[in-house]
């Protein structure tokens, strides 16, 4: 059943893509915009992963800065939206469920409409820029914004009226966002942080939970199986950080996760498993801890957006498109080396981060 609903599926797009080719040209000539007429503005982010949501914040925040009386909407998948709510990014929020078009269509008609009638002058279709997305360009469409803007791949150009070239020079992937401002005429005046809200609320559960020493909390599980280190590494890392800067170790771990959590935590003297969480207690424990060890996954951009000092073991080479430039993110690729050199390195990257962090502190208390 599963490979007869890929088929079809498949087959749908296929079906989709050629009805576009025949009904819509390619885009043209980009006409310039003036974003002193701009006023209002909807950002679509449709793909269902709250790593990729959170990697959208620096364009909404620059989208904030660079026209600050703009009415601002954000479309993006429903059970993800907690992951914005409050960050003051957007006027209007647009839950999405896609699933609604085959299981609830009315509900799914009743949206659309109400999108049209929000009347967006410009719509950002905000996905991959390497993978084309039918449903967020379509969405760009309907909304009935005069200036669709989006990045040049697959068939984009024909629902798009402003296709942004990928600049190969860019390589992380809020960077790449950024790009999408360039037909508006808006340049940030700095790239903005991830943002969140996230773990406030929960927050002091977590600090009561860790109060005997500070913590190293180990997320050893993630979604891609090229993007997982092995239980017996994730052990000789916390092993080693710990015992190098006095830290207790805890472990996160989410639905499916459980097993490579009791795994590092049997190979992990003193270690201890976190109670199941859900996306608002994982931000609260991550919150809560002095350090943070993480495959290159959804809770990477997560420690990172609450601002908690983050070692990323990267395994695959297009780490640098997810791995943030500055203070907050240390990026270790450990292809290559043995148990003991990569955890000996994590140590060291770990006290490194440590130490930067308290340098921001002073300095920033100065």
């Amino acid at each position: 059943m599963p490979v007869l609903l890929g088929k079809l599926r498949g087959f749908g797009r296929a079906l989709l893509v050629g009805v576009l080719r025949l009904l819509l040209p390619l885009s043209g000539d980009e006409v310039p915009v003036d974003p002193k007429t701009v006023h209002s503005v909807l950002v679509i982010r449709t793909d269902d992963r709250v790593g990729n949501l959170l990697l959208t914040t620096p364009l909404l925040a620059a989208l904030r800065e660079g026209l600050p009386h703009a009415r601002l909407g954000l479309l993006c998948a429903a059970r993800r939206a907690p992951a914005i709510e409050g960050t003051g990014l957007y006027d209007e929020l647009w839950p999405f469920e896609k699933r609604d078009f085959f299981v609830r269509p009315w509900r799914f008609v009743a949206f659309c409409l109400r999108l049209r009638r929000a009347r967006y002058e410009v719509a950002i279709e905000a996905g991959h820029w390497h993978a084309f997305s039918f449903t967020a360009g379509a969405l760009a469409l309907w909304s009935g914004a005069r200036v669709r803007v989006g990045h040049r791949r697959g068939e984009s150009a024909r629902l798009l009226t402003h296709a942004v070239a990928k600049d190969p020079a860019v390589t992380y992937d809020p960077e790449s966002k950024l790009e999408l401002l360039r037909p508006l005429g808006l340049a940030p005046t700095a790239r903005p942080p991830l943002a969140t809200r996230l773990g406030e609320a929960s927050r002091r559960r977590f600090e009561e939970l860790f109060a005997r020493r500070p913590v190293l909390l180990v997320n050893p599980g993630g979604r891609k199986a090229d993007h997982r280190w092995s239980a017996d590494a994730f052990a000789a890392a916390a092993r080693a950080v710990a015992a190098k800067l006095a830290l207790d170790v805890w472990i996160a771990w989410g639905p499916g996760e459980e097993a490579i959590a009791c795994e590092v935590e049997a190979l992990t003297p003193g270690a201890r498993r976190l109670p199941p969480t859900n996306l608002e207690e994982l931000a609260g424990a991550l919150r809560a801890a002095a350090l943070v060890i993480t495959n290159d996954t959804g809770p990477m951009h997560l420690s990172v957006a609450v601002g908690t000092p983050t070692l990323a073991v990267v395994l695959t080479g297009d780490w640098r498109r997810w791995a943030e430039p500055g203070p907050r993110l240390g990026a270790v690729p450990v292809q290559g080396l043995s148990e003991s050199e990569a955890a000996a390195k994590i140590a060291e990257a770990g006290a490194a981060l440590l130490e930067a962090g308290r340098g921001s502190a002073a300095a920033s208390h100065a």
